[in-house]
């Protein structure tokens, strides 16, 4: 497992602006290879502690497990591994390079939900940090992919007193790919959207351009989803009447700011309860097998959401959710990872 994790990290070291589409799906063939493994290891263990414990009638008496009848499986389980391990590899070198995303796409925030399961204690924090005018101009949330750090961005970015504060609020997706000079036109197509024919413009150019259009005026800029902190770009901002509220999963930047954790099991059965059921969460006779779910998506609210959208479109019966509750390895869980792949991998 250490030799397949070496692989996988190798992602991280390979361009911004690669296509990965055949290692994203190795990367499903490696779970599913896990999770099964997983479930028997699961199975296999259970069924030798069991009648032990009905055998002794003592749950606090010594249990033993037999792994050595595992082993067929653990040598089929390496075997897989390694010829994952090669493929992946290989697919690795290969990946072609992609184009850009779009400006369009990266300043629309209008579809990002800013309801959240709970309020964050530190969420009072970040928006005096934004509105008070001798503080630092800078303020990060941060935490892992997936975790909530958009959600809570745009909260902050709708709150009647921000909106009330700034004359001006501008929202750019930033990713791995996004560059200094692209990610000036997306503010000032923001702040002055009639304004065209900047293609090309140095960051030099742009930067005057937009201290002209925020002269004594107060400004609020998203930087969503930051991977390298620019701070050539962040220098050709005004730093007088603007402050810049940014998301990253990088602890490495040198900024005050909060860090979004993941939900306990309370707001994790909560949060995918209102995702299947609405406000009312889930019925008596669903509510275990769904707090079950809940804790197999470990805390992570894109995996809930996810999972919670994808359960509210099958049968809503104990059946269908007992099998779901019984196997990470559900058609459930593996079409949810497939599709939360884009964010953890930022493709």
């Amino acid at each position: 497992m250490s030799r397949l994790q070496k692989v996988l990290l190798k992602l991280d070291e390979t361009g911004y602006s690669k296509i990965r589409t055949k290692v994203n799906a190795l990367d499903e063939q490696i779970k599913e290879v896990v999770w099964e493994f997983e479930d028997l290891l699961e199975s296999h263990v259970y069924q030798q502690i069991l009648p032990q414990l009905e055998s002794s009638g003592d749950h606090m008496a010594a249990i033993f497990v037999d792994l050595q009848s595992l082993q067929q499986s653990v040598d089929c389980f390496v075997e897989r591994v390694k010829a994952m391990e090669a493929e992946y590899d290989i697919e690795l070198l290969n990946m072609p390079d992609e184009e850009g995303e779009p400006l369009s796409s990266r300043i629309d925030c209008s579809g990002i939900n800013s309801k959240m399961v709970r309020i964050p204690d530190d969420f009072g924090l970040v928006r005096d940090v934004v509105l008070a005018e001798d503080e630092e101009n800078c303020c990060g949330i941060i935490g892992m992919a997936g975790v909530g750090k958009t959600t809570f961005a745009k909260k902050v970015f709708d709150d009647p007193l921000v909106r009330e504060h700034f004359e001006h609020r501008a929202w750019v997706k930033v990713g791995k790919k996004c560059e200094s000079n692209e990610t000036l036109k997306c503010i000032l197509a923001q702040l002055d959207p009639n304004t065209q024919g900047r293609d090309g413009y140095d960051d030099e150019k742009l930067a005057g351009i937009l201290e002209e259009r925020l002269k004594d005026k107060q400004c609020l800029i998203v930087l969503d989803d930051v991977w390298e902190w620019d701070t050539r770009m962040i220098a050709n901002l005004p730093q007088e009447n603007v402050r810049i509220l940014f998301t990253s999963r990088l602890n490495t930047i040198n900024s005050s700011g909060v860090r979004v954790n993941l939900l306990d099991e309370e707001e994790s059965k909560k949060l995918l309860g209102e995702k299947v059921f609405g406000e009312e969460g889930f019925p008596p006779h669903l509510e275990k097998l769904g707090e079950i779910i809940a804790n197999k998506c470990e805390g992570l609210p894109l995996m809930l959401v996810t999972v919670g959208e994808l359960l509210s479109k099958e049968d809503k019966t104990p059946e269908f959710w007992t099998e779901v509750a019984g196997k990470k390895h559900n058609s459930i869980f593996v079409d949810a990872y497939s599709q939360i792949s884009e964010v953890i991998m930022m493709i």
